[in-house]
């Protein structure tokens, strides 16, 4: 089978190899890839596993990643390897350091010009996740854009930090903005346009597209975002203390690092330990300190991004807030949200969530107000405590605290500052599904679970067997995102599918749609809590704010 693609450079072309692969012609060597079909029979062509750097291993481990030479032969991108990066909570044969792949995806077409291009960052609370969770085939269906899946360096292997330029932290940063370097250089030979990426993730993924909002060095390489359920302000996504996480994971895993925190030495013995000891070491020392004073969601990840203090093209330089609220980020367009009860994921440990809180309400207070005195602090937990009625039995009281506090409160006050600079589009996934597979429900609450609405974008299940109000939600989402990756606006023209105008942010008029059954466009959303948590930073607040 012969396939026609647009090329922008002669040396650059696609030809048909034996059975169903396919080959592809770059500048730094040729990638084989194979065909595929989508459960309504799109073929599209997929390319597993491609490296765009070297093995982070020995001198490059902690440090930023390296992109791949020039190769001869056939690089075989056919199989889907299953190889991910060391995760923080679950051992497989599969885990390796030589992680840093991506997945490239391009439709069966001809078209005339180059497509957009999805650069899709996964979420797992920079601690879980890989490439091979995502399968395309409801983009594919569309044939208008390729979609491009990276690895990176997650846990302590992507984000430890020495707090100086030994081990300056965010690996894991740094290997997405290589993979989209990748992008930009190579993606026309698959047919894609690089000056049409648009950063999209979920969760700790959006946080990371939120990261390369902030990034000086991620400028120019995408023109537009979107952040589903994340943002660099929630309270997870930014670790003031990684700096003594770091140094306590090392203790844990060599105790004669407890007296010492000598930079240089803590990373020569790190370059050569045994990477599975290290992936030992961190999972203890992250049970050994996960008590209610520093539960991940509400405070921060055990590993994650953090403000870099060196000269050496740092990817971090200011503190989250402090940078939005300055105007200083790359000002592209942005579609962000939330599902309706994104806490409805702490739903299973809500009891002992409760009894915690009970035992004193100071720990409600977001550890980004900076409140050091006891008196202040107790007086704001107090507040908290009142606002959502808790006690320690009313899980539905719970659940919207984890909400508003580990999500949309973040998500709200990044809208809102982001909004004056460039186009913001803002939505709540608040259809309930049974495609979404959720089965924590709660009455009284919204009913949409973290990550429920990945389930109407990524092919895990196939939308004929569901009810036909899931498949139009289905399609709906899917082209809500294609249309956001092509026209930098989720719903550009009124159609039978889409019978609203997607109005964007505005300062004085915060307009977002529900995406429900039907679409809504609505105004000002949890505006009364949203202004609940505003006064409460505004009042006793301690600034710098690095999160929200």
């Amino acid at each position: 089978m012969f396939l026609k693609i647009f090329c922008v450079i002669s040396i650059l072309y696609f030809s048909s190899s034996v059975a169903q692969d396919v080959i592809v012609q770059t500048p730094v060597g040729q990638y084989r890839g194979t065909t595929q079909s989508s459960y309504n029979g799109s073929a599209y062509y997929a390319f597993y596993a491609i490296r765009y750097g070297k093995p982070p291993v020995g001198q490059l481990r902690f440090q930023a990643p390296v992109p791949v030479d020039p190769f001869d032969g056939v690089y075989d991108a056919t199989q889907q390897t299953g190889i991910m990066c060391h995760q923080l909570n679950s051992d497989s044969p599969l885990q390796d350091e030589d992680c840093l792949l991506l997945n490239v995806f391009t439709p069966n077409t001809s078209p005339d010009e180059p497509l957009p291009v999805m650069f899709y960052i996964y979420g797992g609370g920079f601690n879980s996740g890989s490439i091979w969770d995502y399968t395309p085939d409801f983009f594919m269906d569309t044939g208008n854009m390729i979609i491009v899946v990276v690895n990176y360096r997650i846990s302590s292997f992507g984000f430890l930090s020495t707090g100086d330029d030994v081990i300056p932290g965010n690996a894991g940063l740094k290997d997405q903005l290589l993979g989209l370097k990748w992008v930009n250089k190579y993606i026309s030979a698959f047919g894609g346009d690089p000056s049409k990426v648009t950063l999209v993730g979920q969760s700790a993924g959006a946080a990371s597209v939120a990261f390369h909002i902030l990034s000086p060095q991620s400028a120019g390489l995408f023109r537009g975002a979107l952040a589903g359920s994340g943002t660099s302000l929630n309270p997870w996504a930014y670790n003031k203390d990684q700096v003594e996480m770091s140094f306590g994971t090392v203790a844990t895993l060599n105790s004669q690092f407890r007296d010492s925190r000598n930079s240089t030495e803590i990373l020569a013995y790190l370059q050569t330990a045994d990477a599975k000891d290290i992936d030992a070491a961190t999972l203890e020392y992250s049970y050994a300190i996960g008590n209610i004073n520093n539960q991940q969601l509400q405070q921060a990840f055990f590993y994650a991004p953090v403000v870099e203090h060196h000269d050496n093209e740092p990817f971090l330089t200011d503190l989250p807030y402090e940078s939005l609220e300055k105007g200083n980020f790359n000002k592209v367009p942005l579609l962000i949200g939330t599902s309706s009860e994104e806490g409805l994921s702490s739903l299973a440990g809500m009891e002992w969530f409760l009894s915690e809180y009970a035992k004193n309400y100071s720990t409600l207070v977001p550890e980004d107000m900076h409140i050091g005195d006891l008196v202040t602090l107790k007086e704001v937990g107090e507040l908290i405590k009142e606002e959502y009625s808790l006690d320690a039995t009313n899980f539905l009281a719970g659940v919207k605290f984890r909400t508003d506090q580990d999500f949309q409160k973040s998500l709200i006050k990044h809208a809102y500052l982001q909004a004056p600079h460039s186009d913001v589009f803002f939505y709540v996934f608040s259809y309930v599904g049974e495609m979404g597979g959720n089965s924590e429900t709660l009455p009284g609450s919204g009913n949409v679970t973290h990550s429920e609405d990945l389930s109407y974008i990524w092919a895990w299940r196939n939308p004929a067997d569901y009810p036909l109000a899931d498949q139009i939600v289905n399609k709906r989402m899917v082209n809500i995102y294609s249309n956001f990756v092509i026209y930098q606006n989720p719903i550009p023209q009124q159609d039978s599918l889409f019978k609203v105008t997607w109005p964007t942010v505005q300062p004085d008029n915060f307009q977002y749609v529900d995406i429900d059954a039907e679409l809504t466009v609505k105004n000002d959303y949890k505006k009364e809590r949203y202004d609940f948590w505003d006064n409460l930073y505004k009042t006793y607040a301690v600034r710098p704010f690095d999160a929200f």
